[in-house]
């Protein structure tokens, strides 16, 4: 999808995290050529260096944004959307303290992951682009935090 170019550095995490998904998808299956331990720490790894701050720019740049130029907003879209990055936290905490989780976990993070990104890039960002004039989503692009893959 063609994205306005300020929001480019959050769509570029965005593929960085269907990455991350997919490999979690694929956890314990003879797709995966990892094992527990490595994608566990690839997952925190993601997560401590990207993950984290990327929700925090959408938690406290992209959507307050949002919400405050747009006339008509969606406030379903809007909570679905927090409350996914909670269960995402919440599954990313129960795996780093808990050891005897299962891929089937790791799997099931991975599809909450993927189904997170695709409502965000399809449902989210467009309404973004239509609500938010140009010159402060240029603004907000200065506040987000550049990614350890690309440095956008």
């Amino acid at each position: 999808m063609k994205r306005h170019e300020a929001l480019n550095p959050l769509s570029h995490h965005h593929h960085h995290t269907l990455t991350q998904a997919l490999e979690l998808q694929r956890a314990g299956t003879e797709k995966s050529q990892k094992g527990y331990t490595e994608l566990l720490r690839d997952l925190i790894e993601f997560w401590e260096k990207d993950g984290n701050d990327h929700f925090r720019d959408e938690e406290e740049v992209l959507i307050p944004l949002y919400l405050e130029h747009a006339d008509s907003i969606e406030m379903d879209l809007v909570k679905e959307i927090l409350y996914q990055h909670a269960q995402i936290r919440s599954s990313i905490q129960h795996l780093r303290e808990d050891r005897q989780t299962s891929y089937k976990e790791m799997n099931e993070l991975g599809e909450l992951l993927n189904n997170h990104v695709r409502l965000e890039e399809r449902q989210l960002f467009p309404l973004i682009e239509q609500a938010v004039p140009e010159k402060y989503l240029y603004q907000a692009n200065g506040r987000f935090h550049r990614d350890s893959h690309s440095g956008f």
